[in-house]
């Protein structure tokens, strides 16, 4: 019977034994060379910058300013973080220039890295080796714009033919709606700006040429379509008239240097279409962007127009 005894215990003290074996073969140090996950009981979700390749890494983005420069990094400052938070580097600045000619010659030579172009300077970009277009705002629902030309009700002016001997208003001779695409239109009207007029001048603001033509200090003038609804008093917008408008102009690009990592490009372009105005956190990040509601792609090809009136232009000038 003792036997007996004596043989069960020594069979559970066996037993025992090699489960605690078998228990402890699965808490064992990975043998050399294996790859074994790494496990944090800390651990806590990271944004998408934290792991990475670019973490360390400061973008520029280059744009010419239209309000002072303490007003052009508080509007922008949203924007600037989500581009960095989105594309995963340390930070994105905003770096601006004087004119679209010295953003272009930033970009190129490495100065900056990203640019907000204007519609006219799309050409030129477009065409430099160097440069990648990435997409285009929208606004208002569109990605395209027109100028138009505009007189009082009571001007007696109803067609362009009517400006010869007038007084005109321009903006800017760099603008694309208040210059030059309405300066071609009249060309082909067989109007010569620069010689039909009785009176020329720029005003440098589109609604500087609204509130003009609405006095009565010029007979006319060009501007983008429809800066009359910068007027403050909206009956007002009833007593002028529209002449003429433009074809359409394709918004500004936005572009990026080739000389950047290739899935670099990517990941700026990525951020800037997934951006748009659908939601709450998108229409905090663009509420100070001059009325962008997001961004779609854009071909080379959209600014083909500007480029034949651009070509136009200079054979005119050429002539005289």
């Amino acid at each position: 019977m003792l036997k007996k005894y004596l043989f069960i215990m020594l069979f559970v003290a066996l037993a025992v034994s090699f489960l605690g074996c078998c228990s402890q073969g699965n808490n064992e140090p990975p043998k050399k060379g294996s790859i074994q996950p790494s496990v944090d009981k800390n651990e806590v979700s990271q944004e998408p910058g934290d792991n990475s390749p670019y973490k360390d890494l400061e973008l520029r983005l280059g744009r010419i300013p239209y309000t002072n420069s303490s007003q052009m990094v508080l509007q922008h400052e949203a924007f600037l973080k989500y581009l960095a938070k989105k594309i995963g580097v340390k930070s994105v600045r905003l770096q601006t220039a004087p004119d679209y000619s010295s953003i272009l010659k930033k970009l190129v030579a490495g100065d900056i890295d990203i640019a907000w172009m204007a519609s006219l300077s799309a050409v030129e970009a477009r065409n430099n080796p160097e440069v990648e277009l990435l997409c285009k705002p929208v606004r208002y629902g569109t990605t395209s714009y027109r100028g138009i030309v505009l007189t009082r009700q009571d001007s007696g002016i109803r067609t362009l033919k009517d400006l010869k001997n007038k007084k005109f208003a321009w903006v800017d001779k760099e603008s694309a709606s208040a210059y030059l695409f309405p300066k071609a239109m009249m060309l082909d009207a067989n109007i010569d700006p620069d010689k039909d007029f009785a009176e020329v001048d720029t005003l440098g603001k589109h609604d500087a040429v609204v509130y003009s033509v609405l006095l009565g200090k010029y007979d006319a003038g060009a501007c983008y379509d429809d800066a009359r609804n910068t007027l403050r008093d909206k009956s007002k917008k009833d007593e002028l008239i529209i002449l003429a408008t433009t074809q359409d102009i394709s918004n500004e690009p936005i572009v990026c240097r080739k000389s950047l990592a290739p899935e670099l490009r990517e990941r700026i372009k990525s951020a800037l279409l997934e951006l748009n105005n659908k939601t709450p956190e998108g229409r905090e990040i663009l509420k100070n962007l001059a009325d962008v509601q997001g961004f779609v792609k854009v071909d080379s090809r959209d600014y083909d127009s500007i480029e034949k009136v651009l070509k136009a232009l200079e054979n005119h000038n050429s002539k005289n």
